[in-house]
């Protein structure tokens, strides 16, 4: 008894012992990595000083994300609650000669730039706690999707080492996005923009940079003006459910042809030869979905996300 005591301590130490060595040499190996991409020891040193091993916290968020527990509707009601929803209206009527014109330069939604913003950060009350640099590192570190946060990790020590950013500004949630959108610091150093022309793009505080940044994103993923998001729609009994998928694609008239019906909506001001899918995420409703729907997937890969986004913009702007 004590014999085998002492062999499950002395093996709780090793595995102990393997891991510290383990993480060290990960991090010895992006110091040195990140001083040949021209990343200043210094700055290195300092957003690491404090990270002595992998977040287990974010490990765990990575492995269980909401729409592997709780049905559309849930998600949808929990993340575009009423209170979010007011807030939303009273800030878009703050705001609303900003907004109005930021998107009408890049040609989006400015209802959408304002649902994104709220869903991300509560309209800028609540950017996270996270430090993006020990989030990045930890899943960097972890072999599930290792190879795309080690290039997010560099993109965000750039960040530092240019001056972008201080270290205590640079926190996030828990996947490392940062900022009033939550960009990850890739989509940062190629889409956010300096729109009050201090020189910096200071999606932390700026409200120009923030939202020129949310419509310069959305355009470039490719949104297309005055045209729908989602509509939804009733199915006869017989319909084929094989075919709720965003893999199918049919026009309007197709999909019509096969007896999908829309809820309450005029359907004369619908291009019967648009594009789109039907879905029904668990717990439904049914929706067909069109090119702006998949825009918002390309921000965030689910479609309990863009749901939720679509429905709290026409939320907050009331339509």
């Amino acid at each position: 008894m004590i014999k085998r005591v002492w062999l499950l301590l002395f093996l709780l130490i090793a595995t102990s012992v393997f891991a510290q060595t383990s993480w060290r040499n990960f991090v010895a190996g992006l110091r040195s990595e990140a001083i040949a991409k021209g990343i200043r020891p210094e700055v290195f040193d300092e957003a690491f000083q404090n990270i002595k091993a992998p977040h287990n916290e974010v490990l765990r968020f990575d492995r269980t994300q909401p729409e592997k527990r709780i049905t559309y509707l849930h998600y949808r009601n929990s993340r575009a609650s009423q209170d979010r929803i007011v807030i939303g209206r009273s800030e878009v009527k703050k705001n609303r000669e900003l907004l109005n014109r930021i998107a009408s330069h890049y040609q989006v939604d400015p209802c959408f730039i304002a649902s994104l913003w709220g869903l991300e950060t509560s309209y800028g009350r609540f950017m996270g706690k996270y430090s993006v640099i020990q989030s990045l590192a930890t899943l960097a570190y972890d072999e599930r999707r290792g190879p795309i946060f080690r290039r997010e990790l560099f993109y965000a020590l750039e960040m530092l080492n240019n001056g972008d950013v201080s270290l205590q500004d640079l926190k996030g949630e828990w996947a490392g996005a940062t900022g009033q959108p939550q960009f990850l610091p890739s989509t940062w150093h190629n889409y956010a923009v300096d729109y009050d022309g201090d020189g910096h793009k200071d999606i932390w505080r700026s409200k120009g940079d923030v939202f020129a940044s949310i419509a310069n994103y959305l355009s470039h993923l490719g949104w297309q003006a005055n045209q729908p998001w989602t509509i939804e729609v009733s199915l006869p009994a017989n319909f084929d459910r094989e075919l709720l998928s965003l893999k199918t694609v049919k026009t309007v008239s197709e999909w019509e042809q096969l007896g999908v019906r829309f809820s309450g909506h005029d359907t004369e001001s619908i291009n019967p030869q648009l594009p789109a899918s039907v879905i029904e995420p668990d717990g439904g409703p049914v929706m067909m979905v069109f090119n702006n729907f998949r825009v918002i997937m390309k921000w965030n890969h689910s479609t309990y996300y863009a749901g939720t986004v679509g429905y709290m913009a026409h939320q907050i702007c009331q339509r």
